[in-house]
């Protein structure tokens, strides 16, 4: 799902700015920023792109090139060239619109407690021009502001901003880390023992629990002490974390609550308990995240109780699905391996918790063991770049088994401007490569989440309400009901492949309740599609189509240029098609006009704000290019009938549209 931390802001800059005047831009342009972008070599890539400046210096681009300066000197520890060119980054965009760039720059500076005084300077910016134009958001900016006051030493103000910054985000981990920094800074120790605590179990997986340790040893002197405080702390914690969860499920809620025990050091027999009733749940219909969750889980109680052969078997029977941003899983994976004296495997475990973003924690004990195994800093280094390439160059093959006549509909929700969609993006060019069509049917719905996407229509919004429209991107949908949300960069395709690839595997050898067969032929732009679906009536099922695109040339702030089966229109979605099946079969015909579609979409594009799929609070500037025409040569059509209930897919159907004739396929 869609959330960029800002811990992620720097990486996120080489390619997704929202730029500030936008056009078409010229090819060589954008290879050019594509490739200094790629440059990892900082003084390399600062040569590259003043080089892109000098060459275009009227390209819509020259926003980017100036935000990679900015990055790429503060890695070489020249704040001062640093400041300058983001500067000059502040002075491309409209004064109005630079709440959010103000915002990034100071929580950058204040992370990397650099450029304090400009820090300061931003930070304060960014919350005046909140509280004018964004009050609602009014929080982040807050947020960052009580962090450089803290970086400046001013330790009651930060604590006190940030008390504000926290309503409304009690259970926000990243909120409660700071106000537990802020408080034990303000002389309140156990107020940030507690704190840190409930950052623990809202999801932070890294300093909260490093602090929670270190301020606990420092309050109490003897470990019997120390042990009652920790179990006192948890009680408290659990007691709240139970209240608010109660209309949960149980399950769930008391596997993680489990987790956070066993983090604790508090209180293992009841962490090991409720671990396991969340694995003896699983069952054949259980769905892919609980799988991965309930294991992980009882992996890591285990791993902490040093019960290592169990924690290594949970552990290893879901690591080709657990992705790198799960740092408790690969942690306790490695250790787990380094215990047991498995010290390669270990360090690979490690280093796939390190790949997506650098964990202290994780990061501390790959340098640790690394060095054990006489590897030193570079190796090290090598050795994780080695990984990422391995992966971003996956290749699944092609799928040969024989399968019960299922045609799995397989539909992501992406933006070409969601920079975590890359991986997911990737990851279905895999699935259509590895797939035939009569197996798999690919669905890609475009939305504006988070930034403008020309390739949206307002009927592929209407999808996204259909499925409750209160998800971010990338999120997938199996057949209707396995839903799974989570993406990355490129070299995540094969962890999402792989979890894409559970899914499918579970539904492909259910035995269908329907056959759709049909033909379609496009004739002066109109497309015209018949089928026949046969079987027995299906409860409250509709019948819907689906006009795709099998590839578009359009390059997102994500980085993705090929966009695949891009739905360009639907028939059956928001005004559902009943399906009245008689005498065990029903025929059907349906007409796509390219002419209309084409009409609808060019003014839609004209101006996307006064349809209900434009995100509030975004400006609209314009695109890059407009997506309004469609290639009649490149065309197919997806059919499918659904529960509307209960979302539930019966059965998928696949056929190209070939330019003036006609194909049949039967499934």
């Amino acid at each position: 799902m869609f959330k960029l931390s800002r811990k992620f802001f720097l990486s996120a800059l080489l390619l997704f700015i929202v730029l500030v005047r936008v056009g078409s831009a010229q090819t060589q342009e954008i290879d050019a920023i594509k490739k200094a972008a790629g440059l990892k070599d900082a003084s390399q890539k600062i040569n590259a792109m003043k080089l892109f400046i000098k060459d275009y210096p009227e390209s819509n681009y020259g926003g980017i090139a100036k935000a990679n300066i900015f990055s790429a000197y503060l890695d070489l520890g020249k704040v001062d060239s640093a400041l300058y060119f983001v500067n000059q980054y502040f002075e491309i965009i409209p004064p109005e619109m630079r709440m959010n760039p103000y915002n990034e720059v100071a929580y950058t500076l204040a992370q990397k407690k650099v450029g304090l005084d400009s820090a300061d300077v931003y930070s304060k910016r960014a919350v005046e021009l909140a509280r004018n134009n964004n009050p609602q958001n009014l929080s982040m900016y807050l947020d960052t502001r009580a962090l450089v006051l803290f970086d400046l030493g001013k330790f009651d103000s930060a604590y006190t901003l940030e008390k504000q910054a926290i309503i409304g985000h009690e259970n926000d981990p990243a909120y409660l880390l700071n106000l537990a920094a802020f408080e034990e800074a303000a002389g309140k120790k156990l107020e940030a023992i507690n704190t840190a605590a409930q950052a623990i179990i809202y999801g932070d997986n890294d300093q909260a629990l490093t602090r929670f340790n270190k301020w606990v040893l420092e309050a109490k002197t003897t470990k019997d002490e120390q042990d009652k405080l920790k179990n006192e702390v948890a009680a408290s914690i659990l007691k709240k974390y139970f209240e608010e969860n109660k209309s949960k499920d149980k399950i769930t809620t008391n596997s993680n609550a489990g987790v956070f025990l066993a983090k604790l050091g508090a209180n293992f027999p009841q962490a090991e308990k409720w671990t396991k009733e969340g694995v003896y749940s699983l069952n054949k219909n259980s769905s892919i995240d609980d799988i991965i969750l309930f294991k992980k889980n009882l992996g890591i109680v285990y791993s902490a109780e040093n019960k290592l052969e169990p924690a290594l078997a949970e552990l290893k029977s879901i690591e080709e699905f657990d992705d790198p941003w799960d740092f408790d899983f690969w942690y306790a994976l490695g250790n787990t391996y380094e215990k047991l004296g498995q010290n390669k495997n270990a360090l690979n475990a490690y280093i796939s918790g390190i790949i997506g973003f650098e964990n202290q924690r994780i990061s501390k004990a790959a340098a640790t063991l690394a060095q054990k195994e006489g590897i030193d800093k570079q190796g090290l280094q090598d050795m994780v770049e080695k990984q990422k390439e391995d992966l971003a160059a996956f290749a699944p093959g092609r799928f040969s088994k024989k399968t019960s006549g299922k045609v799995v509909l397989a539909e992501l929700f992406t933006g070409a401007e969601c920079n975590p969609c890359a991986a997911a993006d990737y990851a279905f060019d895999d699935l259509s490569n590895y797939y035939p069509k009569n197996d798999l049917a690919i669905l890609e719905y475009h939305v504006h989440i988070p930034g403008p996407d020309p390739l949206t229509n307002p009927q592929t919004f209407q999808r996204y309400k259909y499925y409750g429209g209160n998800f971010g991107t990338p999120t997938v949908f199996f057949d209707g009901t396995e839903k799974i949300t989570g993406g990355g960069p490129k070299f995540l395709l094969k962890n999402r492949f792989n979890v894409y690839n559970l899914a499918i595997t579970k539904l492909i050898n259910e035995k269908p309740e329907l056959q759709i067969s049909g033909s379609a032929a496009i004739n002066e732009k109109l497309i015209n599609v018949n089928l026949t679906i046969k079987g027995k009536p299906v409860k409250d099922a509709s019948l819907h189509l689906a006009l795709v695109e099998k590839s578009i040339d359009y390059l997102g702030g994500n980085g993705v240029d090929k966009q695949i089966f891009v739905v360009r229109n639907l028939i059956g979605s928001g005004n559902e098609i009943e399906l009245n099946i008689k005498k065990n079969f029903e025929n059907f015909k349906e007409v796509f006009d390219l002419n209309k579609i084409e009409e609808d979409l060019t003014k839609y594009l004209n101006d996307p704000t006064k349809d209900p799929s434009w995100r509030p609070n975004v400006r609209f500037t314009g695109w890059r290019a407009k997506t309004n025409k469609i290639d009649g040569n490149n065309l197919a059509v997806v059919v499918w009938v659904q529960d509307n209930s209960t979302k539930k897919i019966f059965q998928s159907f696949y056929v190209d549209v070939p330019a003036q004739s006609s194909t049949t396929i039967t499934k």
